[in-house]
């Protein structure tokens, strides 16, 4: 089907000569119609889809005058110049993405992608895989490039379809088919019957829990004063007005302004969707000592500011001056108890394991009655197979523990993620740690869970093919033939775009 001037192609009986892989891709954009790019549907591989499509026209090339290189598998390099792979790739990405996603995204992924059709292409040609006349034909036919706007093919649009984009297409779906051939060979998995209800018998079997949970939530309020009183400027607090501004110049503007007529600050503020809020001498420490001290420090009705914080440049109207807050008030106590969790976790993890053994020596006789005495809810967790999480297909605490404190607990530690198990229901066992907390965990009824098998047996052979990919993308980045540098590449281009 490859076309010329002096020939014309039956496409209800094409010939069974067979060609050569070729990786040459120097025609032009044939018109429209899709192209390989349903290939991105089939493999999920890194972050991208393969969408490689016929060669681009139209689309500014990212540099002008060179081809840049950057990298290379098996000898072979992966540049980026007009025509080249990586750049009809950037240009599928970009007219698909380029509202979305910023230029440097984009050549990232096309680089990738061209890594693995590179790779999977050298494994076609190593394994001598051939394409016959009619695999093309008949690839180009279910494609649609030549289907009118009722999706039939139409001899009316292929004859008016130029020699050269007829030959595009033709060289285009000859190229790739050798690399479909390779991921089709390696990812198509057919997994038997039995294999599925085993597996789904295994994910549908499972036991419930419930746990008592002993972390900063609980922290008592006594202990939590008496923190708060022994180092009181983390929770000094102060009410602020602030605005946050992309640009230092943008934010400077604010500031002038606002001098110079106090109320714009608040038409400004309005307009930016700023905040009033109390805020906590450590919520504002991210702006470094000098700063927060600068804003903590300033008189009442003044703006302080700009700061850089993260990624914008804000500024700080003091509605108020700095006060000790009630530290009895809930929404105090739970600031208190949070930065403690995270400034002094030993208090926490102290605590819990005290208040653990005293629960769980009333909640082995009985947990419920425990419970109450202690003012505790418990966690319930839905019925969980027995997994250690590392499975695609089988459910696990990863996914059933919603407070996350069981979860945290068992990945940690096998031997307690075993007793939880094999021990009998109605079982509590003994306190163990989660993280800074302590937990206390009784084991719920043996059961069934009909829906986890019923996923599994509709999508097992798409969870073991997308392992099969995965491993794929595994070995081809992993592989001593690949050879990266596109990092450095790039950093040598943006450097050169700033000079």
């Amino acid at each position: 089907m490859a076309d010329t001037e002096n020939r014309n192609i039956d496409f209800k009986d094409a010939s069974k000569e067979s060609v050569k892989a070729d990786k040459s891709h120097n025609e032009k954009k044939p018109h429209k119609k899709k192209s390989f790019a349903w290939w991105a549907g089939v493999i999920v591989l890194i972050l991208i889809s393969i969408t490689f499509i016929l060669p681009a026209t139209g689309i500014s090339s990212l540099f002008v005058d060179s081809s840049i290189e950057f990298g290379s598998y098996g000898g072979e390099p992966i540049e980026y110049a007009n025509g080249s792979d990586m750049y009809n790739q950037y240009s599928s990405l970009y007219m698909q993405y380029g509202g979305l996603m910023d230029s440097a995204s984009l050549l990232q992924q096309a680089y990738y992608s061209t890594v693995v059709f590179e790779a999977l292409t050298q494994k076609a040609e190593e394994a001598g895989i051939y394409v016959s006349e009619d695999m093309i034909n008949q690839r180009i036919l279910a494609d649609g490039y030549y289907n009118n706007e009722d999706g039939v093919f139409d001899e009316s649009v292929y004859n008016a379809a130029g020699v050269a984009e007829r030959t595009g297409i033709y060289n285009t779906v000859r190229d790739q088919l050798p690399y479909v051939t390779v991921v089709n060979d390696i990812t198509t998995l057919v997994s038997s019957d039995a294999e599925k209800e085993f597996v789904a018998s295994m994910a549908s079997n499972g036991r419930t829990f419930e746990y008592a949970a002993f972390d900063y939530t609980v922290y008592p309020e006594d202990r939590a004063v008496s923190y708060a009183n022994s180092n009181p400027q983390p929770f000094t607090q102060i009410n602020l007005s602030v605005i946050s501004s992309s640009t230092q110049s943008e934010a400077e503007t604010i500031l002038a302004d606002a001098q110079a007529d106090p109320a714009s600050y608040d038409t400004a503020l309005s307009e930016a969707e700023g905040s009033s809020l109390p805020y906590f001498f450590y919520e504002l420490e991210g702006l470094g000592e000098e700063n927060v001290n600068a804003v903590f420090s300033a008189d009442e009705g003044s703006i302080v500011g700009p700061f850089l914080n993260g990624s914008t440049y804000d500024l700080y109207r003091i509605d108020s001056a700095p006060v000790m807050p009630d530290f009895t008030q809930k929404e105090t106590l739970d600031a208190i108890r949070e930065y403690i969790n995270i400034n002094a976790p030993e208090l926490i993890t102290e605590y819990a394991a005290e208040a653990a053994d005293v629960f769980y020596a009333a909640a082995a006789d009985d947990y419920d009655g425990a419970l109450g005495q202690a003012g505790l809810t418990s966690h319930a967790v839905d019925i969980t197979a027995p997994s250690d999480g590392s499975s695609a297909i089988i459910s696990s605490l990863q996914y059933t523990d919603s407070y996350g404190l069981l979860n945290s607990a068992a990945s940690s530690d096998s031997s307690y993620l075993e007793s939880l198990f094999k021990s009998e229901p109605g079982t509590v066992l003994a306190p163990h740690a989660a993280g800074n907390a302590y937990i206390v965990t009784r084991i719920g009824a043996d059961e069934t869970d009909s829906d986890q098998s019923g996923f599994v047996e509709t999508f097992y052979d798409y969870v073991t093919s997308s392992s099969a990919q995965s491993d794929l993308q595994n070995a081809i980045f992993m592989s001593d033939k690949f050879e990266d540098h596109f990092l450095e590449k790039y950093l040598e281009l943006i450097g050169a775009s700033a000079n």
